[in-house]
């Protein structure tokens, strides 16, 4: 996985956790199934994590810098075979957008979101402008994809607390103490 894979991760398992889920990253190696499980004494949830941190910088670029597009991949291009949202099958996909020091997930019913796409005569492109060129995705505005029709269920500002700098920021200046 790639660092910006790491960050949303990171982020949405911060999340899950700060509401009391406990959770568990996808295991080491090639599985495609989900990235996230989140159980609670009730519930067992598991989700797609994407994050970008240049849909607002592209939106710039086309001249509509207040909507940007997403990026769902579906298929690898080297081995024409599914991939991302419908090699997946997690019950949320979570697309996490990065503005400026604010970073908002987007959640969708996957499945949904995955027929929304299908059906809605979406542009696809491929990732060679910014990964390695074998993935083809459709690329839908968020405007559109906010909506029951394509599964979205919430969109929720994340925020990162790193415990250990906290930690070290909260005892900063103890050794002078002494």
């Amino acid at each position: 996985m790639n660092h910006t894979g790491k960050i949303g991760e990171a982020l949405w398992a911060n999340y899950l956790e700060s509401r009391g889920w406990s959770v568990t990253p996808a295991p080491n190696g090639r599985f495609y199934d989900w990235d996230i499980k989140a159980n609670n004494p009730n519930k067992e949830l598991t989700f797609e994590i994407k994050y970008d941190s240049k849909a607002y910088f592209w939106a710039e670029k086309r001249g509509k810098p207040e909507d940007p597009n997403l990026y769902i991949e579906f298929e690898n291009t080297k081995k024409a075979e599914p991939s991302g949202i419908r090699r997946s099958i997690a019950d949320y996909y979570v697309y996490i957008i990065k503005n400026g020091d604010i970073d908002r997930a987007y959640i969708y019913n996957r499945e949904t979101l995955c027929s929304f796409c299908e059906s809605g005569g979406f542009k696809v492109v491929g990732n060679s402008g910014f990964g390695d060129d074998n993935a083809s995705g459709w690329i839908p505005p968020l405007k559109k994809t906010m909506t029951l029709e394509a599964g979205y269920v919430a969109s929720i500002e994340l925020k990162l607390v790193d415990v250990a700098i906290q930690d070290s920021l909260e005892n900063a200046g103890d050794s002078n103490k002494e």
